[in-house]
């Protein structure tokens, strides 16, 4: 798991950095300030978390969110605010914000376990758990690992072509097949219960639609969200 934590105060910075680090096996980026988050958010890695500071030079963090969200291929990545700061307009922007979670500094005994909730729902919405799905679906365990790893297939296989639309030479062609796979992979995504990876296909196949950039990057997110995810299950 992948989380960037940003925060302009040295020793608030190194306490969100002791919370998350007691929430699992994470990797964590750490970022001084908001122009500092939104340049690793803007880069080529990917996130399953980012957790803000509200109060930081700008932009700050509630902007930053502002910006997540207003950016096509970015607006599906989780954003939770750790700040001191809770009067009344921060407060407001936060409901408005489409967050994942609001906590008050300082950080207390309950933090940890608020955050592993937030992640542990995040990540079912990626793929619904194993006996979940195998109930609904009426299958058992094996058949549904072929269907898991069927479906990775498919994701890798369209994040590639997502690439390949990246380049300026991709035609008609590879935008048509792009379209179609996309179409089976939202299928694939909704009979697997992860409903974020079809909410990021969507998100692609309206990019591509618009000829707008972001299709790549869009996919890229799923890719990654998917193979951490059934990775972990395996092993």
């Amino acid at each position: 798991m992948r989380i960037l934590a940003a925060d302009d105060d040295l020793v608030s910075r190194l306490a969100m950095e002791d919370v998350l680090r007691q929430c699992g096996d994470a990797e964590l980026v750490l970022a001084q300030d908001g122009a500092g988050a939104w340049q690793r958010l803007s880069g080529d890695q990917h996130f399953d978390l980012v957790c803000l500071d509200v109060r930081m030079p700008p932009p700050d963090g509630l902007e930053l969110v502002a910006r997540l969200r207003a950016a096509p291929a970015l607006k599906r990545v989780p954003a939770m605010l750790i700040t001191s700061t809770a009067d009344r307009d921060t407060v407001l922007g936060a409901t408005r914000s489409d967050l994942q979670g609001f906590i008050v500094k300082p950080v207390g005994p309950d933090t940890v376990g608020r955050i592993q909730r937030v992640l542990a729902q995040l990540d079912a919405g990626i793929l619904e758990p194993v006996d979940a799905a195998v109930s609904r679906l009426r299958i058992d365990v094996e058949r549904h690992a072929r269907y898991v790893a069927a479906f990775r297939q498919q994701i890798q296989a369209l994040t590639g072509l997502a690439l390949e639309l990246a380049s300026s030479t991709a035609g008609a062609h590879a935008r048509t097949a792009f379209a179609q796979k996309a179409d089976a992979c939202r299928t694939a995504a909704l009979t697997l219960g992860a409903p974020r990876l079809e909410q990021l296909i969507s998100d692609a196949l309206a990019l591509l639609a618009a000829q707008q950039p972001g299709v790549e990057r869009a996919m890229g997110q799923a890719s990654y969200w998917l193979e951490r995810v059934a990775g972990a299950r395996r092993h």
